[in-house]
């Protein structure tokens, strides 16, 4: 529904994931859908990656597609091999290098621990300086991404931001504020929160040095470390080391009310609000279909009736014809009047 909707110039509510780049992206996003996405050094995101989460009834699989052509889904029956698939199709349409592309990649995933039909758009990390190979305007390309996905009111902007960093100096912070100034569509995933500061729970809660007031609000996540992805952690035994380091750190986060705590509270919040964005815009959207539907019946009425005999086609043929016979006499005796006061002295003859 979402593609068609599009198609018709309507936008669905849709979490546009944002930050710069190697703030955590890739980890809090594999948190939330519970798959193994690609990694590199420096830029891994590299188009835009619409991924939706359904939950299985039964066998778990993913489907894939590119977005530059009208491609047919491939599906995966294992899910590790999505994050090759993923790459793979980035490398069609953004190349081999570094560079980024706006043409999309559509993945959706059905597992049966998914507990919340959820789609997420994650867009390349914003950086600075241009890589080997990169183009010069790198930074613009992606802030122009960016602000493509976020201007939409209906776009709900997820920022990740590292819990020891100032909320109120991320780039994309500034960026979603250009087109919402109040912030009332956007939240925070306190990335990395291990590396917190003193007065994380204040600033979590939108209070204090480098806080950020936002109407949506802000949850700490913990990341997977090098060491864990290398060990192969599996999401689940990360989801329990996550609940740990909260309980074994009650000094900084005891006063910090539950839904501001982990990957599962980020995901039922984003599935409410979500959800909630959603049904407050369906009257309007059809509105807008309706308006859209009378205006192409409209339309369809202009098409002539079909012709079933050679008569009837000859007949429409001269009709045809005669018009615009008459369209073409009236034209040049209209410019002919607007010309005739002119000097044509200095028109070549033969």
């Amino acid at each position: 529904m979402r593609e068609i909707l599009h198609g018709e110039k309507i936008t669905l509510p849709e979490i546009v994931v944002v930050g710069d780049q190697s703030v955590g992206k890739s980890s809090v996003l594999e948190a939330i859908s519970g798959i193994q996405l690609p990694r590199a050094q420096n830029i891994c995101t590299r188009c835009p990656l619409e991924l939706r989460m359904k939950t299985a009834q039964d066998k778990e699989y993913a489907t894939i597609r590119s977005g530059v052509s009208c491609t047919t889904d491939k599906r995966i029956d294992d899910l590790s091999k999505i994050a090759d698939e993923v790459t793979r199709l980035t490398s069609e349409i953004a190349g081999e290098g570094a560079n980024v592309s706006q043409n999309p990649i559509y993945l959706t995933v059905f597992k049966r621990d998914i507990l919340y039909d959820l789609t997420l758009v994650d867009l390349p990390g914003i950086t600075r300086n241009p890589l080997p190979g990169q183009a010069e305007n790198i930074h613009e390309q992606i802030l122009q991404l960016i602000n493509k996905y976020i201007e939409p009111p209906t776009a709900i902007v997820l920022h990740v931001i590292p819990a020891s960093v100032d909320f109120t100096t991320s780039e994309s912070m500034k960026l979603a504020k250009a087109f919402d100034p109040s912030c009332q569509r956007q939240l925070i995933a306190a990335s990395k929160i291990d590396k917190y500061d003193k007065g994380i729970a204040e600033k979590l809660q939108g209070h204090g040095l480098g806080s950020m007031e936002l109407q949506l609000g802000c949850v700490a996540v913990l990341n997977r470390n090098q060491h864990e992805i290398d060990d192969n952690v599996s999401f689940d035994d990360m989801k329990q080391r996550e609940k740990e380091f909260f309980s074994h750190h009650k000094d900084a986060f005891q006063h910090l009310p539950e839904e501001f705590k982990g990957s599962e509270q980020l995901v039922r919040r984003l599935a409410t609000i979500q959800q909630e964005r959603i049904r407050s815009t369906f009257p309007d959207i059809i509105k807008k279909l309706r308006k859209q539907i009378t205006e192409k019946k409209a339309q369809l009425k202009k098409i002539p009736l079909s012709m079933n005999t050679e008569n009837e086609c000859w007949t429409n043929f001269q009709s045809m014809i005669n018009a615009y016979r008459e369209s073409i006499h009236d034209k040049v005796k209209g410019e002919y009047d607007q010309v005739s006061s002119i000097e044509i002295t200095s028109l070549p003859t033969t």
